[in-house]
């Protein structure tokens, strides 16, 4: 996808692509539709043409050919490629067409997780598989790498725009890990390892010096990890004559080592794409598996961070991938998502939506009665100058040091009403294309400090003690606190304004049970007020089938708004084709 600001025009550098699988020939083809594809003339010093229509409508292009006006995209405007994971349907046409940079005046910044940046270090511009075209190790220079923290760097920006980077002329982004499944690696190479998402244990395994920036990509799992640790959570198995820890946010038992080979998660990336004139944002994902039957689920952070933007209105557009209809088993799924699956994911999104909107709603409302209430304060002598009034809201006293470290330690916590928790997934069975639940309250691990202001508020029942009945272990899926009353919380309304083009080249339940399809008994949950009303889920990286029938696309997208109608969400949805102009 090619994404711009589109106050920004189409000047130099103001473009960026997200993945590159398919790139320049893609942008050729498009180009082939309005100009020739090559011309034996070569046009006059000041020749110029510009296209009326189409995705790239608006651009002086200086050559006749529809090569020659691609390579002007790909030397001039085109900016930075943003990749969310290394494989190569998301990368090889970078690699392909690096080469064509030369002669151009800048090289051309490849944005990523350390991670996704090491992988193309070490096994694409290596020399080897393809010439060292980078800045580092000796390289030419066609192409600099640009590493990113993850969740955004909390030092750049100011308010909304807090952690984002800019990315080119217009746009800044912040990006987030994800899971695309799980591989299995053998247990004594170390050439090929690459999940830095857990620490390892052996002492026989020495990272190269150049490889260990890695370790900062998901140091959110690190903290996960240690917190588990510290709350006896974490569980130690021998394997190999070494300890090897149990798998963060996996059962109890759930190991690295499975016979002679080694199972680790597959990363991949999703960015937060933020157009700077007027604050709208995108939220693109790489290839993504669903949290449900994820070994190491990330989805439910995005989630949360999205939940805030989408209850404000800066969050118009979603594109997520949705690889197969819903014919293919969860085994089958290879850390791809199905429209049951997405549904699922968008139900939980739905419902972060709806609390953060309830939330604000809250803190609004005791801001204009505290503002109420000085306001009478300071009325008062005069309103009733007969009887002596004592206002106790004017005469409140100054907080305590306690009290205030109180009020800090809960505004960094969060409300408990939105604190995403973890839950145990059957994996007998597939997760339920029906909404999770009104009401439910999960019981996964919470910190000691969410803990203790769940029993400060709530009648202590000696009988029914969930720390006692169940351990606590790592868990696999996510849950979070629901409100009733959805209906009451409020739709976005009005357009967003005009960010960019996008470009495609190529009742109760019980506690534990988010998704109620392992409990046919469950109640039926009841259908939303359409709280994801005005966002838009673009699907791309649907795999064509090669064969008769109907499209996979159409048929993908049929079952996604037949579950999302029965879900109430409130989305709409469509699938991306190449050489499609989106405008948000």
């Amino acid at each position: 996808m090619l994404v711009r600001n589109a106050r920004a025009g189409w000047r130099k550098s103001s473009m960026i692509a997200v993945d590159a699988g398919a790139h320049l020939a893609s942008i050729i083809r498009i180009l082939q539709r309005e100009m020739p594809s090559k011309s034996e003339t070569i046009p006059p010093k000041d020749y110029s043409k510009t296209l009326e229509s189409g995705p790239f409508a608006g651009i002086k292009f200086p050559g006749i050919s529809a090569k020659a006006n691609a390579l002007y995209i790909f030397r001039e405007i085109l900016h930075a490629f943003l990749i969310t994971h290394p494989h190569l349907d998301h990368l090889s046409s970078l690699a392909i067409n690096t080469p064509a940079l030369e002669f151009g005046r800048e090289a051309k910044a490849i944005v990523a997780l350390p991670s996704t940046i090491e992988a193309i270090k070490n096994h694409i511009f290596n020399d080897w598989l393809w010439p060292n075209l980078s800045d580092e190790a000796n390289g030419v220079g066609f192409v600099t790498y640009r590493r990113l923290i993850e969740g955004g760097n909390p030092r750049l920006g100011l308010g909304e725009s807090r952690g984002y980077v800019n990315v080119c002329d217009g746009l800044a982004t912040k990006c987030w890990s994800l899971s695309h499944g799980k591989c299995q690696r053998r247990s004594h190479s170390i050439s090929h390892q690459h999940s830095d998402s857990f620490p390892w244990a052996q002492s026989d395994y020495n990272f190269p010096s150049r490889r260990l920036s890695r370790l900062s990509d998901d140091h959110g799992y690190f903290a996960a990890f240690a917190q588990q640790q510290s709350q006896g959570g974490g569980q130690m198995t021998m394997a190999a004559g070494s300890m090897t820890p149990s798998l963060p946010g996996g059962p109890a038992g759930s190991t690295y080592m499975e016979g002679n080979y080694m199972l680790e998660p597959v990363s991949s990336s999703a960015f937060f794409i933020r157009n700077d004139d007027t604050g709208h944002e995108l939220l693109i994902f790489g290839d993504v598996e669903p949290d449900t039957v994820s070994m190491s689920p990330r989805n439910h952070i995005i989630w949360e961070d999205a939940a805030v933007k989408i209850a404000n209105g800066t969050l118009r557009a979603i594109f997520i991938e949705c690889s197969y209809d819903d014919s293919v088993r969860n085994e089958d799924l290879y850390g791809h998502l199905c429209p049951r699956h997405l549904i699922a994911e968008l139900r939980f999104l739905a419902h972060c939506v709806i609390n953060k909107r309830k939330q604000s709603a809250s803190e609004s409302s005791q801001a204009t009665a505290e503002q109420a209430a000085d306001g009478k304060a300071a009325e008062g002598p005069f309103e009733f100058p007969p009887t002596p009034v004592v206002n106790t809201m004017s005469m409140k006293q100054p907080p305590t040091p306690s009290e205030l470290k109180r009020k800090r330690k809960r505004g960094l916590n969060g409300e408990l009403a939105t604190t995403p928790e973890m839950t145990p997934t059957n994996f007998d069975s597939m997760p339920s294309p029906q909404l999770l639940p009104v009401g439910y309250v999960g019981s996964g691990n919470r910190t000691p400090s969410s803990s203790r202001r769940k029993r400060s508020h709530e009648p202590r029942d000696s009988n029914q003690s969930s720390s006692m009945a169940h351990p606590s272990t790592p868990v696999r899926a996510r849950s979070v606190q629901f409100q009733a009353d959805a209906a009451s919380s409020p739709a976005l309304g009005g357009a967003a304004t005009a960010m960019g083009a996008g470009l495609v080249p190529s009742g109760a339940v019980s506690a534990g049970h988010p998704y109620p399809a392992s409990n046919p008994q469950a109640q039926t949950a009841q259908k939303l007020a359409s709280p994801l009303k005005g966002v838009t889920v673009h699907i791309i990286h649907v795999k064509d089938t090669l064969m008769d029938g109907p499209d996979p696309g159409d048929v993908i997208v049929g079952q996604l708004r037949a579950l999302a109608e029965e879900a109430g969400l409130g989305a709409e949805f469509n699938v991306t084709s190449c050489g499609e102009s989106i405008w948000v």
